[in-house]
């Protein structure tokens, strides 16, 4: 999240362009801008100027754009502004920056949508000048064509000319914020730009989110990215899920959330009621947000610096694509990977699930009844399809324990077969292993049996499957969810998945 809590550091290189690394120089002085500062042509950008990379931002409920080439930074609003004279009530402080005193201004005061919380600065060229203006959220980069672009006509009033053309992202209308038009505003403070080197990288390099996961700094192409939102209350998940953790209330959609550290295989976050997020495009306009900390920066970056894994593993086998060294390394996804991951497909799919739920009304069905058994796994309950369930024993006491494999905690002889036992709810990640677990489910695919230790078991239910994924091993992929009757939502467990996974893997390791 970038806010007020943050760090002062800057997001150099926001949106794409990096600001210069150098010893700060004396501030220069302000420059009153009743007249617009100097060069500044007399009219707003053309059309064909407006085409192009756009970095796409918040105020309040407006989505606006502004051309990448007008942004020179990004930078979380510190908790207290410096005081700065100014005739505009609209101008509320000033920001030390790389040398420079830079006015900071409500920008929702003169657009009209009243006083702002805003809790980022952005940095905006204005031709011969700089000036920060609040915003409430970066939504990410975009590429807007000219000719998607619709001209907005000044209608005379001295600040109602500050956009310059409209657009739809998304299905969302928006609108292009002209810099030159803010500089004109009358009684308006603009700081002289400082000149910045960016032949290294001005050109070149795919703009990248840069942001912190717990303890691991992570990046992600601008591209994937629908919008960043900044640390906010987590509604609870509608299936007790190691890997989804919460949802998103965002733009009138409920948002899945997962624990990204979980889904790249890097640990876990935990259970979380509050989180900043990152939005994640998904085939057919769905989304999925992983859960952050704080977004850091925005940069270019290019192919050639990225470094290259080795072909050893590191977390969940493809999802990380490189590594990224600016004054921190960062691991990068890989965005098509995540676009392809069953477990990310799966859950986008929740919210049209539960659409057409809605859509059925309160006793609307997504299918035919059926049976299954709910257990309770570590703190949560699940649901097992009852025609997977062979039999229900106490656990037994004399088995052969098997401390250390990865798949059985123990082996027992039942019914002329030597069956092994697998902790259930410490293979989801619902609890921790080694605890007891008074009852065993007997399961059985392919001829092949296997024993699911459970906490407890609550009830046999009749009730409509809403279906996920086509086969789920819920450690991945949770199979579907279930309605019970007391209005609950929880997790459909497909042991026969489990079952085949495990089987598939000892072949391949064979």
């Amino acid at each position: 999240m970038i806010g007020r809590d943050t760090p002062g550091r800057s997001v150099a290189y926001a949106l794409g362009q990096r600001a210069a690394a150098s010893v700060p120089a004396p501030p220069p002085p302000p420059m009153q801008a009743d007249a617009p500062a100097e060069p500044l042509p007399a009219g707003g950008p053309t059309l064909p100027e407006l085409g192009g990379l756009h970095g796409i931002f918040r105020v309040g409920s407006s989505l606006l754009a502004l051309h990448i080439e007008a942004i020179r930074e990004v930078t979380p609003r510190p908790a207290t502004l410096a005081s700065f004279p100014s005739r505009r009530d609209d101008v509320i402080g000033a920001l030390h920056l790389r040398g420079s005193v830079i006015p900071i201004m409500d920008l929702a005061r003169p657009l009209g949508l009243g006083a702002s919380d805003g809790t980022i600065i952005l940095v905006l060229r204005t031709g011969g000048g700089v000036i920060g203006v609040l915003i409430d959220e970066i939504c990410g980069v975009i590429a807007l064509e000219a000719r998607a672009l619709s001209p907005l006509r000044d209608a005379g009033a001295a600040e109602s000319g500050l956009v310059s053309a409209g657009f739809v992202n998304n299905g969302t209308p928006g609108a292009v914020l002209d810099p030159q038009a803010v500089a004109r505003l009358p009684g308006l403070t603009v700081t002289t730009d400082i000149p910045v080197d960016r032949s290294h990288n001005a050109e070149a390099g795919e703009p990248m989110l840069l942001f912190d996961c717990g303890d691991v700094p992570l990046g992600l192409p601008a591209s994937a990215v629908d919008a960043t939102v900044p640390r906010c209350r987590l509604g609870a998940p509608a299936a007790d899920s190691p890997l989804w953790i919460g949802v998103l209330d965002h733009n009138g959609r409920r948002i899945p959330v997962v624990d990204t550290l979980r889904l790249l295989g890097l640990g876990s976050s935990g259970r979380l009621t509050e989180s900043a997020s990152v939005v994640l495009r998904m085939p057919d306009n769905r989304l999925i947000a992983l859960a952050i900390d704080e977004v850091r920066d925005m940069r270019r970056v290019r192919a050639q610096e990225v470094l290259e894994l080795q072909r050893f593993r590191l977390g969940e086998p493809g999802m990380l694509c490189g590594l990224y060294r600016a004054e921190r390394d960062h691991l990068l996804l890989d965005p098509q990977a995540c676009c392809n991951d069953e477990r990310l497909v799966a859950l986008s799919r929740i919210e049209e699930e539960a659409a057409l739920a809605s859509a059925g009304g309160e006793g609307g069905s997504l299918g035919r009844t059926e049976p299954f058994l709910i257990a309770q796994l570590g703190g949560a309950i699940c649901a097992i399809p009852l025609s997977q369930v062979e039999e229900i024993i106490p656990t037994p006491a004399a088995r052969i324990n098997l401390d250390g494999m990865q798949f059985a905690r123990a082996l027992i002889a039942h019914r002329g077969r030597g069956v092994p036992l697998v902790d259930l709810p410490a293979r989801l990640g619902m609890a921790v292993a080694g605890e007891v677990r008074p009852f065993a489910i007997l399961a059985e695919d392919g001829g092949d049996h296997v024993g699911f230790l459970i906490d407890g078991l609550v009830a046999v239910e009749r009730v409509a499957l809403q279906r996920l994924a086509a086969r789920g091993d819920n450690a991945r992929v949770p199979a579907a969810t279930v309605r019970l009757p007391d209005g609950r939502t929880c997790e459909v467990i497909d042991l026969a998945a489990i079952i085949a996974a495990e089987r598939d893997a000892s072949i391949q390791a064979a």
